[in-house]
């Protein structure tokens, strides 16, 4: 049976964070818990934007505790920011939804000079992530395992990259000729490695946890062939066959709508069913654990991953 967001108990007492929460999947994922009672922050770039999603939640669940931060994850120093702002308002962080992206745009360098793709889907989330571990470690101490989970919003287009044995390259001048898909796939191959690397740090088992210093549950997750406005945003540079893909998925209800695209977020994120031998596995849009590639299950890349993401963000300053 498919896990449905509605059966979830109250989550009154709660603080959740959602990157991206003003629109499609994350104002579904918003949306959903703030129905069962939790305190929600929606990360967005704009305060307008934000501000209309909560009044337009308000508007359903009158009394919904939600709140604006905002986020801005084309720039890493806003991000410092975000997190600052964000541990001077709270004392605890229980659910932390790293969903906001982008999806097969052009090649373009930050102004913090990364790929557009990598940071704002990965290295953004790093970062936030990064800072706000304390609170996090802080609340799961607290109140003890379960209570703290970190969602990282991937999809299936992370399967682009089946490398095996080839080692993979995340410098923005390397990548530069992989395609705007393959550059997607990348970011979201990242996602996946993240939750992992933060389940191998602070999961079930680990030193962290032995240590009692806070147990934090994760999981990466494709939240379905959804109809939001990030498909509309990249018709245009989509190759033709995908355009006629999209068609078809709609035709044949295949493509769900997005309502239905924050079922796995709300399920790694907030429910009693997740349990903690599931943290830091992958799953697909109905709950269900599912096999990544080959590279998200390589805990060597993993490392790698997580060894260069600290390099450049020391490098940068921003931790």
């Amino acid at each position: 049976m498919t896990f449905k967001p509605s059966s979830l108990p109250s989550l009154e007492g709660k603080i959740f964070l959602v990157t991206g929460g003003n629109t499609g999947i994350g104002y579904a994922t918003t949306l959903a818990l703030a129905s069962k009672g939790a305190r929600v922050y929606i990360g967005a770039r704009s305060a307008a934007k934000a501000t209309a999603a909560i009044t337009k939640i308000q508007a359903i669940h009158q009394n919904s505790d939600l709140h604006t931060l905002i986020l801005d994850h084309s720039s890493l120093a806003s991000v410092v920011s975000a997190a600052k702002t964000f541990a001077s308002k709270e004392k605890m962080l229980h659910g932390l939804i790293l969903n906001a992206g982008i999806m097969a745009v052009p090649y373009e360098l930050t102004g913090d000079g990364f790929e557009s793709q990598m940071q704002v889907n990965y290295l953004a989330h790093w970062l936030l992530t990064f800072h706000l571990l304390p609170m996090l470690q802080a609340t799961a101490k607290e109140e003890g395992p379960s209570s703290v989970r970190v969602v990282c919003v991937s999809s299936e287009g992370h399967q682009k990259f089946s490398f095996g044995t080839t080692k993979i390259l995340y410098d923005a001048g390397d990548i530069k000729t992989f395609g705007d898909f393959g550059r997607y796939g990348l970011s979201k191959l990242a996602n996946v490695l993240h939750a992992k690397s933060l389940h191998a740090q602070f999961g079930p088992g680990s030193e962290s946890a032995k240590a009692g210093n806070g147990e934090i549950w994760t999981g990466s997750l494709h939240p379905g062939f959804i109809d939001t406005g990030m498909n509309e945003n990249t018709r245009d540079r989509q190759p033709w066959y995908l355009s006629w893909l999209h068609y078809f998925l709609r035709m044949f209800g295949i493509m769900r709508p997005w309502d239905e695209g924050c079922v796995s977020s709300i399920f790694v994120g907030a429910s009693p069913e997740f349990r903690s031998e599931m943290s830091g596995l992958y799953f697909d849009e109905f709950a269900r654990v599912k096999e990544p590639n080959v590279a998200a299950k390589d805990a060597t890349e993993q490392e790698r991953l997580e060894q260069w993401t600290r390099e450049v963000m020391k490098e940068g300053g921003w931790i």
